[in-house]
C-alpha cells in the first residue's frame, strides 16, 4: 500500500536529560480563557498543543512554560475550539505540532482529524507520551513514527525537559520550513461554529448530497446514479437564496467538494452540524486537480474520500470496479447502524470475565500478585533477521505463471471491517509501494497467492474508515513487508511513513528494487541493512534462475523464513478497563502456572518459536505432502507452496503444538508428509 511523509531527522529522547535553564528575567505572557498567549505571532515561535481534555492539566502545564520562554502557544481539545474554521486556522498557524499521547486521545475521532490535518500540513509533530501503560497503534502511531521528538512525562523535573526539547526542536524547524500560508492571528479568531442560527431543513433521508452551484451537476449525477440502492436520496444546494439543509435528518451525508462550498458559511455550518450529530460522513471531491486546504482539509484529513468530476470519471473501468461503484458500496455500509465503542468491547469484556472467573476458581490466593505492565515507549521494537538458505535445485524448476483473469482475480483480504475496524487478521507479509507499480505488484501478489502467503494490500485505493488506520492496520499485522523500492516511493509522503512505521515497529522486511540508481537516505538503508534485496526491474526478471531456482520462489522462501522466525507484534487497541482486564487475566494465568507446576509458554515442534498455551494460533502447515527424493525430473518440493526442503515452514495458519513430530514416507506413492502436520 503505497501511503506519508516521514521526517528524516528524527530523534527520541529519553527524560533523563539535565533540562536547559529557563531565564528568570524573561517576561511573563499568560494564556487567556480562550487558550490563546499573549504573545504577538508575528515576530514569535507558534506552538500548537493539542491534547484529549483528560489531559488539559499537564497541556496547560506544558503551554505556561512555554510562554514563559517568551513563545506563542495555543492548546486545542476535542471541543476547543468549536468551529472548524477555528481548528483548521490553529493548526495551520503553528510552526510546531506538540500532541499530548494518550488512550483517550487515540479513540476520539475530532483529536484525530486534528493529527491527519498536522500531518497532511506538513507540521513537524513533536510527541509527548503521557500514559506509561499505553503504546500508540493505528493511525496514531503511523503518524507519530514520524515525530520529530517522542519524550515521556513521568515526573515533574520531565516538564522542564520536555519544554527544553519542545523549544530547541521548533526553533531548529523554524530555521528549515516556513508557514508559506496566510493564516489569522488566534487572537482574531472568531470561534463562532454558527449552531444557534443554523437554517434547520425538514427534508429526512437516508443519504443527503449536500452542494454548491460548482458541484450540483456532480451532486445531481451521483444521486442519478445512486437511485438504483433503494436509498432515500436527496440533493441540498446550499448556494441558493433561503437555503436550508436537513443535515439532522439524514443517515449519511456526503458534500460534494468544491471551491465554491468552502467558501459558503452556510455549507461550513453544515459539516459542522454532521460532525456534531456524529454523522457518517462520504466526501466527494467534484473539482480535478483541486484539494481543499482550510477548514474543508480538516475533514477529509485522514478519511477515505472520492473523486468524480462527470460522467466519465464516475464510470471509468478501474481493474474490476469504477468510482461510482465504489462510492455507492462506501455509501450503502455508512448507512449500516455503527456500534459504539462500549458495544464493541463488550463481548470481550464477558469473555475475558469468564476466563477470569475460571482462574479464580482454581487459585488458593485472589487477586493474584501482579506484575508491571509498564511499556518501555522510547524502545523500539527489533525484527529477528536470519541467514536464509543458497538457493539450489538440481532438477526441473521452471517458474510458470498463473495470469488470473478479472473474474477469477481474488482481491487481499479485507484488514478492516465494514466500520473500518481493524480485523487483526494474521498476514505473512504486507505489500508497501507506491501506485505507480501497481501492474507489477499485482503480477507478483498472484504469484504469491499461488504459493499460499498471506499477503494483503490496497489495491483498490479506497478504504473504510481512515486510509492512515488501514495503513497502520496492515503493518501491525504482517510479519514481513514486501517492499517495492522507486524513486516515487521515496518521494511520496504517505509511502515513506509507511516504511517509517513499519521500522517502529520492528518489522522484517523484503526488498524489491525496481529502479536502478536510485540513493537511498541514510535512515533508509539502516532499516534494510541485513534483509533479502533483489533487483526486480521488470516481471521477467523474476523467470530467471538463481542456482537452479527461479527468483519468484526466491523471494517467496525469504518471505517465509522471515516470517516464521518473528515474534508476535501486540496491539494495545482497548480501552483502559479491557487493558485492565487483560493484565489482570495475564497476572492470574502465571500465578495458576506457579501454583499447579504446568509450564504455560512452550516451544512448538513445528516452527521452533515459544507460544502461550492459552493462545495457540500463529503457526504454520503444510496443506498437501512433500514430493520427491532426490532421484526425480522434477525438482524436490512441496506440492501445496512449491518450497523445497522438507523442515520448511508451513503455508496454511494452524495453532502451535508441543508434542514430537515424525516425517512419514509413503513408499506406495513416493510422497511424504510430517506427523502430526
Amino acid at each position: 500500500m503505497g501511503c506519508a511523509v516521514s521526517n528524516n531527522n528524527v530523534v527520541t529522547t529519553s527524560t533523563h536529560v539535565i533540562p536547559v535553564p529557563i531565564a528568570s528575567n524573561t517576561k511573563m505572557s499568560n494564556i487567556d480563557a480562550s487558550h490563546i498567549s499573549t504573545a504577538s505571532n508575528k515576530h514569535t515561535t507558534n506552538i500548537l498543543i493539542a491534547s484529549h481534555t483528560t489531559q488539559q492539566t499537564i497541556s496547560e502545564t506544558l503551554a505556561q512554560k512555554i510562554v514563559d520562554q517568551c513563545l506563542s502557544c495555543y492548546l486545542l481539545n476535542e471541543t476547543t475550539p468549536q468551529s472548524l474554521s477555528a481548528r483548521a486556522n490553529a493548526i495551520q498557524w503553528c510552526d510546531v505540532f506538540v500532541v499530548v499521547v494518550s488512550r483517550f486521545y487515540q479513540r476520539t475521532p475530532f483529536c484525530m482529524e486534528a493529527l491527519n490535518y498536522a500531518k497532511d500540513r506538513h507540521k513537524p509533530i513533536i510527541a509527548i507520551l503521557a500514559e506509561c501503560i499505553f503504546r500508540p497503534y493505528g493511525a496514531l502511531g503511523a503518524i507519530l513514527a514520524s515525530a520529530i521528538r517522542s519524550i515521556v512525562l513521568s515526573d515533574d523535573a520531565s516538564f522542564l525537559h520536555a519544554v527544553s526539547e519542545i523549544i530547541a526542536s521548533t526553533r531548529t524547524e523554524m530555521i528549515t520550513n516556513k508557514n508559506p500560508l496566510n493564516v489569522t492571528d488566534l487572537s482574531q479568531i472568531n470561534d463562532n461554529d454558527m449552531m444557534h442560527t443554523f437554517p434547520q431543513g425538514s427534508s429526512t433521508c437516508t443519504v443527503l448530497i449536500c452542494t454548491a452551484d460548482d458541484g450540483d451537476f456532480v451532486g445531481r449525477l451521483i444521486h442519478e446514479s445512486l437511485l438504483n440502492t433503494q436509498l432515500s436520496l436527496i440533493v441540498e444546494n446550499l448556494s441558493k437564496p433561503d437555503a436550508t439543509c436537513s443535515v439532522t435528518q439524514c443517515t449519511v451525508f456526503m458534500p460534494i467538494l468544491t471551491p465554491q462550498l468552502e467558501q459558503t458559511p452556510l455549507c461550513r455550518a453544515a459539516l459542522e452540524q454532521a460532525r456534531f450529530h456524529c454523522k457518517q460522513i462520504v466526501p466527494v471531491i467534484a473539482v480535478e486537480k483541486w484539494r481543499p486546504e482550510g477548514w474543508l482539509g480538516l475533514i477529509i484529513a485522514g478519511r477515505v474520500f472520492f473523486r468524480i468530476f462527470d460522467q466519465e470519471t464516475a464510470n471509468k473501468p478501474f481493474y474490476d470496479s469504477n468510482p461510482i461503484t465504489n462510492l455507492r458500496v462506501a455509501t450503502e455500509i455508512a448507512c449500516q447502524p455503527f456500534p459504539s465503542e462500549t458495544e464493541r468491547e463488550a463481548i470481550e469484556k464477558n469473555a475475558l470475565q469468564i476466563e477470569l472467573d475460571i482462574c479464580k476458581s482454581k487459585l488458593s490466593i485472589w487477586p493474584p500478585k501482579r506484575k508491571s505492565h509498564v511499556i518501555n515507549s522510547m524502545k523500539a521494537r527489533q525484527p529477528v533477521r536470519v541467514q536464509l538458505q543458497e538457493p539450489h535445485a538440481d532438477s526441473y524448476f521452471e517458474h510458470t505463471h498463473h495470469s488470473i483473469t478479472r473474474i477469477t482475480f481474488k482481491a487481499p483480504p479485507a484488514i478492516v471491517d465494514q466500520y473500518g475496524l481493524p480485523k487483526r487478521k494474521l498476514l505473512d507479509c504486507m505489500i508497501s509501494y507506491q501506485w505507480g507499480k501497481q501492474n507489477l505488484v499485482r503480477e507478483i501478489y498472484e504469484d504469491l497467492r499461488m504459493r499460499n502467503v498471506e499477503t494483503w494490500f490496497d489495491i483498490w485505493g479506497s478504504m473504510q474508515g481512515s486510509t492512515n488506520d488501514a495503513m497502520a492496520t496492515g503493518v501491525e499485522c504482517a510479519k514481513v513487508i514486501l517492499v517495492f523500492l522507486s524513486k516515487k516511493y521515496i518521494e511520496s509522503t504517505n509511502c515513506r511513513l509507511e516504511l517509517q512505521y513499519s521500522v517502529q515497529r520492528g518489522k522484517a522486511f523484503v526488498i524489491l528494487h525496481t529502479e536502478p540508481n536510485r540513493a537511498l537516505q541514510q535512515w533508509i538503508l539502516e532499516a534494510i541493512e541485513g534483509f533479502p534485496q533483489y533487483d526486480v526491474y521488470s516481471y521477467d526478471v523474476l523467470k530467471q534462475l538463481i542456482n537452479g531456482v527461479p527468483m519468484i520462489d526466491v523471494i517467496v522462501q525469504a518471505v517465509r523464513s522471515l516470517a516464521q522466525a518473528q515474534p508476535p507484534d501486540p496491539v494495545d487497541d482497548c480501552s483502559a478497563e479491557i487493558f485492565e482486564l487483560r493484565s489482570l487475566l495475564d497476572d492470574a494465568r502465571d500465578a495458576l502456572s506457579a501454583e499447579t507446576g504446568e509450564m504455560r509458554y512452550r516451544t512448538c515442534t513445528r516452527c521452533g518459536q515459544q507460544y502461550d498455551n492459552y493462545l495457540k494460533n500463529g503457526c504454520k502447515k503444510h496443506s498437501a505432502y512433500y514430493l520427491g527424493g532426490g532421484s526425480g525430473l522434477l525438482e524436490d518440493q512441496w506440492v501445496c507452496c512449491r518450497q523445497q526442503t522438507t523442515d520448511s515452514p508451513g503455508c496454511i495458519s494452524c495453532e502451535h503444538i508441543d508434542q514430537p513430530r515424525v516425517f512419514v514416507e509413503d513408499p506406495y506413492y513416493g510422497t511424504s508428509t510430517w506427523k502430526p502436520a
